[in-house]
């Protein structure tokens, strides 16, 4: 029996799948004054994603590592929630990319592995691979978990293709800016997305921060 193809798998069947993966972006003020819109253009400009910091513990080993949600746009509203986009110290903010998973399975990307530290240390994964494990551990002391997040990684950093698919940004004013400034100075963008999505929009409205 063959296999089927990418297209033939089943995203429609149910409300909590995607073929797509998103990369949202943060505000970095405290470092450099950038805002989530700020760090979202960098990206286009370069075309790369480049990988999370591996000192600051989220990411294990010696590489860094490009992260991305394998989460449906309109299940966005209950990632970005007044806890998680704090203002001066935001896990996410609603500004991103999206890529199809078709796309960037072939680049490297891959599902993280959600071990325990006991279950990392017995598979004896090797430090060269442990970006793509995250900490998973429950007890009856409490509960280390991020599986919610059905987190994808890229070891290093992860390269757009010259088109992707498109962007998430918080409003339909975010998206007109982002359309003139990539009209205005389109030699300026090694990325150029194919749409410019607003999750205020697609969302219908999201939680006030």
């Amino acid at each position: 029996m063959p296999l089927p193809a990418f297209e033939d798998l089943p995203f429609h069947e149910r409300p909590d799948l995607t073929p797509y993966l998103i990369h949202l972006t943060k505000n970095t003020r405290t470092e450099d004054k950038y805002s989530a819109l700020d760090n979202l253009t960098s990206i286009l400009r370069t075309g790369r994603i480049d990988g999370s910091n591996k000192g600051k513990g989220f990411i294990k080993g010696p590489h860094r590592a490009a992260c991305f949600m394998d989460v449906p746009f309109m299940a966005l509203k209950y990632v970005l929630t007044k806890e998680n986009c704090s203002a001066h110290n935001p896990r996410y903010e609603p500004y991103g990319i999206f890529v199809g998973k078709k796309f960037a399975y072939k680049t490297g990307c891959r599902p993280v592995l959600y071990l325990s530290n006991t279950e990392r240390s017995k598979l004896c994964i090797p430090a060269s691979e442990s970006w793509r494990v995250v900490r998973f551990e429950g007890s009856d002391k409490g509960w280390i978990s991020w599986i919610h997040e059905r987190e994808w990684r890229c070891k290093d950093h992860f390269e757009l293709p010259a088109n992707p698919f498109g962007v998430l940004v918080k409003s339909v004013k975010d998206a007109q800016k982002l359309q003139a400034l990539i009209h205005e100075q389109p030699s300026e963008f090694t990325a150029v997305p194919r749409c410019i999505i607003p999750l205020n929009v697609i969302c219908q409205g999201l939680p006030k921060v």
